[in-house]
């Protein structure tokens, strides 16, 4: 039992959701006028940034270019998600003519698959656990589909509707992949050999 505590997924979530709660409540500072391109809420994507280091260095590649590349990726992928949700809710959308919670939800799901896309790329470069099956397909979606909360952000005014359960999902489904790469397989009989 307590193994399955200790398991990345369950790490990770926990890890992910406090780094909502922060990216909510410490926000940082923001260069630019939206809806027009800038650099918004620096801290949240460094907080979850760090998560995502944290999830490399512990499960995936302990070399401190791993660690960069993967928070320097998941911060990218924050602005960039954001920076697209601008431009798809404001003028992107407008011209289509698609109605407000369409469009909110539609946002959502094509922010939340970039910032996981960018997320899983930075921490799937220097860690080939990442990269094996459908990890990617399934961090991504993962992040469309809980960016699907961004219209219930907006209804009640709150970034933690959305930065909490995203984050946590999405590093749990690192960890998910990250773990299910590592722990040894029940059918190989010297897979539970200790090595001396």
């Amino acid at each position: 039992m307590i193994a399955h505590l200790r398991h990345p997924a369950l790490i990770l979530a926990a890890l992910g959701a406090v780094s909502g709660i922060l990216g909510t409540t410490l926000l940082g500072v923001g260069y630019g006028d939206a809806p027009r391109p800038g650099v918004y809420m620096v801290m949240t994507g460094v907080w979850f940034g760090l998560v995502i280091g944290f999830a490399v260095w512990r499960w995936g590649n302990r070399s401190w270019a791993a660690v960069a590349t993967a928070m320097l990726a998941t911060w990218i992928g924050w602005e960039a998600a954001v920076n697209l949700a601008l431009q798809l809710d404001g003028p992107w959308l407008d011209a289509a003519s698609i109605g407000t919670a369409s469009k909110s939800y539609l946002t959502g799901f094509a922010a939340g698959a970039v910032g996981a896309f960018a997320t899983w790329a930075g921490a799937a470069a220097f860690t080939p656990a990442l990269r094996r099956g459908p990890a990617a397909a399934m961090i991504v979606v993962t992040g469309a589909l809980f960016g699907l909360l961004l219209p219930w952000t907006n209804n009640y005014d709150n970034g933690a509707v959305l930065l909490l359960p995203w984050q946590a999902a999405v590093a749990a489904m690192i960890g998910f992949h990250m773990a299910s790469a590592s722990e040894p397989s029940r059918t190989d009989p010297g897979a539970f050999a200790i090595e001396g």
